[in-house]
């Protein structure tokens, strides 16, 4: 099994072995985490420890060609290390894989993969129990595989913070 099978599985049984353990004080709220993956949600399964989910997609339709569809999924635990009244801290490992269109001219359909693994410090505030935003800053261990348009590569870098990184949650319950 290859390493980004293993992690994925790992992330995927702390949440599920979390989840049932804590179902009647789940909070589900819809927002975002990552701006590269706006449709999305978190789950916090107790009062220390969130689940995060979110997609991004894109559809190119060039007039001289077929169209190129590229995705990518963000997943990430936000663990709570201190809370003062409405905000907590929390670290946030996360996983992210991406697939965006890199056509050359010998393979129009060919794809860029990327997979990512972040480690995030952030703090998300409570305005009321349905809303909150929240900010953060980290770093990102990231595997880029261009497929025919040329070599793997890693790259470790800074998690960009801007505007848009300000993420929002709205919670049901």
């Amino acid at each position: 099994m290859s390493l980004r099978r293993s992690l994925l599985a790992v992330v995927a049984l702390l949440a599920l072995s979390a989840a049932p353990s804590y179902a009647e004080g789940t909070k589900l709220g819809l927002g975002y985490f990552r701006p590269e993956a706006p449709v999305g949600g978190r789950a916090w399964l107790s009062e220390k420890v969130a689940l995060d989910l979110g997609f991004g997609f894109n559809i190119t339709s060039p007039d001289t060609s077929d169209g190129q569809t590229g995705f990518l999924i963000d997943a990430g635990v936000p663990i709570v290390a201190a809370e003062s009244g409405n905000a907590k801290f929390y670290v946030r490992p996360g996983l992210t894989f991406a697939s965006t269109p890199n056509p050359t001219p010998s393979d129009p359909d060919n794809k860029t993969t990327q997979f990512w693994i972040s480690g995030t410090f952030g703090v998300e505030y409570f305005f009321t129990d349905h809303f909150s935003i929240q900010a953060g800053h980290g770093v990102v261990f990231k595997s880029v595989d261009p497929d025919q348009g040329g070599e793997k590569y890693t790259q470790i870098v800074s998690e960009d913070f801007g505007l848009s990184s300000i993420g929002f949650h709205f919670y049901f319950n």
